[in-house]
Order: C-alpha cells, then structure tokens, then sequence
C-alpha cells in the first residue's frame, strides 16, 4: 500500500512540474488561464458503502463493472438494480441502493460507489398452501420466522408441483407474497391451480 502511495506521489509530482515548466503555463502566455485536463475514465475502483453484515462478495459478483474498465453509465444503472435485486433476493426487502457515486482523480480515473441501505432483514411470517391435499403440502418446509429467501420460496414452490405431479395432479403452482414492512415479515401463499 505504501508503496502505492509514493507512485501516486511521484507520478503527481512528475506531472505539476511538466505543466508548471511548459511555455503555455509561463505567465503571460496565452494558455495561462487553465491546463485542459482529460479523464481516461477508466474505472479505478467500485465500493460498495453501508453493507454492514451484508453479504459482500455475492453483491460483487452481480456488478458489471469491474475495475479496468471504461466507465459506462448505463452499465452503472444496470450495476444499480442488479444490486437491489440481489438484497431483495436475500431478504432485504426494503433495501435501497442509491445512484453511482463516481468521483475522478486528477490523473484521470473513475472512483466509483455505490451506498447502500440495507434496512432489515425480512421474516418469513404466514406460509400456507391453497388448492392441494395436507399429505401433498407436507413437502413444503418453509417456517414461520425463516429468513425470507427467494431462492427457498421458489424452491417449496418448485417442491410442491413435482410432489403434485407425481400424485397426477395439477402441477401449475404460484406464490403470492404479502409484505408487513413495519413487522419485516412476508407472508406466503403457495397456490395450486
């Protein structure tokens, strides 16, 4: 890391004093008033702020961008939702990720974050099966008071319709969730038509 530092310092300092000796930067010349400065907009680094207790590498590995990279609106807005979608995913359902922060560096280069607030972690509350037998149902593990997972939720769905269609039922079965954001609960209906 030290060693970082001094080839950011050396490469800054390199730079101040071509610009300060150039003939256009002497006083009285007519480039006097401002050095035009270009960003390469590369991407130098994506931060993720806020993420206490959150799942980190997961949230990494759903963005586009990547250090190395030219920086890329559109690819952030995508980088955006891909990070909100992903908390929603693993239960945090109130999560907010705000626009991309992208800050450059003199010497050209992207710094980017992203802030995100978590909010709590959502609860399984009510889990009942409409539309199959007792004995078809008892396949369905989910609890109230599990962490509200979507993969689990699409996996009891996905449990249920081949337990339905190995009983010669029908196999078409949905969810529908209803969320209690002040109680951080989602109550679950798996729904056999």
């Amino acid at each position: 890391m030290r060693s970082l530092f001094l080839l950011t310092a050396a490469m800054a300092a390199t730079t101040w004093i071509a610009v300060a000796t150039s003939s256009s930067w002497l006083p009285g010349s007519q480039a006097e008033a401002q050095p035009s400065i270009t960003h390469t907009q590369q991407v130098q680094s994506v931060s993720l702020d806020g993420g206490r207790g959150l799942p980190l590498a997961a949230l990494r590995d759903v963005l586009a961008t990547h250090r190395g990279d030219q920086l890329d609106a559109n690819r952030l807005v995508q980088d955006r939702s891909a990070l909100e979608a992903e908390l929603v995913a693993r239960g945090y359902l109130s999560a907010r990720v705000e626009p991309a922060t992208v800050t450059f560096a003199a010497s050209g280069g992207a710094y980017i974050t992203f802030q995100i607030t978590s909010g709590r972690m959502f609860k399984l509350g009510e889990v009942t099966v409409r539309g199959a037998s007792a004995n078809a149902a008892a396949v369905v593990t989910l609890t109230t008071g599990d962490d509200a997972l979507a993969n689990r939720i699409e996996r009891a769905r996905q449990t249920l319709a081949d337990n339905l269609g190995r009983r010669g039922k029908p196999a078409n079965v949905t969810v529908s969730l209803h969320e209690d954001e002040a109680a951080a609960t989602v109550d679950v209906e798996l729904i056999s038509r």
